[in-house]
């Protein structure tokens, strides 16, 4: 038999962090992982001065650090989350 351990609600405290260019514009954003599991993209918005989600994505494992790359051989200064 095999159990799957699947929280109602998700984590709300932010664990690891890390900033960049994740999305491809010069905006900067905010990767974090709250819990263990759950990475989302942060954004700040210029009109309102808030942050928003922008993507929320449960990876289903433990995330033991995130650390934002750059990827080799591209014209662009696009980051990445690992």
């Amino acid at each position: 038999m095999h159990l799957y351990h699947f929280p109602l609600l998700n984590a709300t405290g932010i664990t690891k962090a890390t900033v960049g260019n994740f999305s491809g514009t010069k905006q900067q954003e905010i990767c974090v992982c709250r819990g263990e599991s759950l990475l989302e993209l942060l954004v700040v918005d210029t009109e309102t001065g808030r942050v928003q989600t922008l993507l929320s994505h449960d990876v289903f494992g433990v995330v033991r650090s995130i650390m934002p790359f750059r990827m080799t051989g591209g014209q662009k200064g696009a980051y990445g989350c690992l």
